[in-house]
């Protein structure tokens, strides 16, 4: 179970538009991705830089807002 981080209005809209983009396999580079989610480890890049929702992402969001 991961931990239920306090997320702005901001930062769940981010969850949910690359949870969004992942479901469609659209790029998610047009999505600003803050500091904060990535710090927890609910966002991470690949080795071309394209920002994408981790399992622990994945898991946050599943717990609602």
């Amino acid at each position: 179970m991961v931990k239920k981080i306090q997320l702005n209005d901001e930062q769940w809209k981010t969850l949910q538009a690359l949870a969004r983009a992942n479901a469609r396999r659209l790029p998610a580079s047009a999505i600003r991705v803050s500091d904060r989610l990535r710090s927890n480890g609910l966002v991470a890049s690949d080795r071309q830089g394209r920002e994408y929702l981790t399992d622990q992402g994945a898991d946050r969001l599943g717990q609602g807002r």
